[in-house]
């Protein structure tokens, strides 16, 4: 049986090719895919007052090399930036409940 952590891996790898490719490029996703994706896949952090311009700006911010689209690097590293903010919201709380094994 897979440990969380690669059960992880394997949801942000699988996630990402589920969206990708449905506007064209199959190794990137175009703003549409995007905005599905996070509202899919994170429904409870996106905010529901979220307007088009918003996920415009989410966009320009990701697309770190501005091609107009969202790579699986670019990508990942949005996953990293999000990890570590949660990382750094919780790092004070207590460890109870522990995570689930």
């Amino acid at each position: 049986m897979a440990r969380p952590l690669e059960q992880a891996v394997a949801a942000i790898v699988c996630t990402f090719r589920e969206y990708a490719g449905r506007c064209g490029d199959k190794h990137k996703l175009c703003q549409a895919e995007l905005k599905e994706l996070v509202q899919k896949e994170l429904p409870t952090w996106t905010p529901t007052e979220f307007r088009e311009c918003d996920y415009s700006k989410f966009m320009s911010v990701l697309d770190a090399n501005k091609d107009g689209e969202v790579d699986f690097v670019e990508y990942v590293r949005s996953l990293a930036c999000l990890c570590t903010y949660c990382h750094d919201y919780f790092k004070d709380c207590s460890p109870e409940p522990p995570c689930p094994q």
